[in-house]
């Protein structure tokens, strides 16, 4: 199965790269192609070039910790033909308290997390070939990282100018490190879902949730689940406003730790 997954990840690597390396010319003639084969015209009118955001903000946590801190995003996207790109990182830090000999407690030791992915989405007639890569570190939950490789098949349940919900399915493998703990590797099943809406009445205002969940094929009490919920809301000067709530579920964490947590961020955004 690992070789499998890791066959299929550099061949749909390799498409991507050189579905990215066609001229400005070649990609929009796909482009025009690629709406009658079913890409949507968000996605078609994606430009040739990279366009994302920076963000910047403050968190507030629950779960395994109860306090405020700082958080970063940033996010980038292309079309290319059919082929379309999504890369995304999260960042995110807070001082915790450490006690000294005579029992005084200061905030002193900074903790941190920081999460980065690549989606590659290779569009069809209804349905769509997706890869997908995803890092994870987290010293307030004790996780020395957690490396997601994924592979699968997704439709759009909903496909229109205002509203999109897309479905996927498939198979991911698992590499994680708890702190104090050896390593560990496992295949999973994963399923996700995302849905975007932009309503007319409330010009640029936009509303998403996702969410996903993987499960050990042999345990299946060892299983992940994510969601995030939130809205955009442009500002001015290519500035918009990001609030969201985060909530991660681990049913096998670390020694001593919850199994859930939680996060609301507010932050403000530069769209490029």
């Amino acid at each position: 199965m690992k070789r499998i997954l890791a066959i299929l990840a550099a061949a749909s690597a390799f498409s991507a790269a050189a579905a990215l390396a066609a001229d400005a010319i070649a990609a929009a003639q796909e482009t025009s192609a690629g709406l009658a084969a079913g890409i949507s015209e968000e996605e078609a009118a994606l430009p040739q070039s990279w366009q994302g955001k920076i963000a910047a903000g403050v968190d507030l946590r629950s779960g395994n910790t109860e306090k405020e801190g700082f958080s970063a995003h940033a996010d980038a996207k292309k079309l290319q033909g059919k082929t379309v790109v999504v890369a995304t990182i999260d960042g995110a830090y807070e001082e915790e308290e450490v006690e000294d000999s005579d029992g005084t407690t200061r905030d002193e030791q900074t903790v941190g997390q920081v999460k980065g992915a690549i989606d590659i989405k290779q569009r069809f007639d209804w349905f769509f070939l997706y890869g997908r890569v995803s890092a994870d570190h987290d010293d307030i939950a004790d996780l020395k990282y957690r490396f997601i490789e994924s592979l699968g098949l997704g439709t759009y349940l909903v496909d229109l100018d205002t509203l999109k919900l897309s479905v996927e399915a498939g198979v991911a493998q698992v590499q994680e490190k708890y702190a104090g703990l050896g390593s560990d590797d496992y295949t999973a099943w994963r399923v996700a879902e995302r849905c975007d809406w932009t309503p007319e009445f409330a010009d640029g205002v936009s509303f998403f949730e996702a969410a996903d969940f993987l499960a050990d094929f042999d345990e299946f009490d060892r299983h992940l689940a994510n969601g995030e919920a939130g809205v955009d809301i442009p500002m001015f000067l290519h500035l918009s406003l990001t609030c969201k709530g985060v909530i991660n579920y681990n049913n096998m964490p670390a020694p001593g730790n919850d199994k859930t947590d939680t996060q609301l961020l507010f932050q403000v955004g530069y769209n490029f």
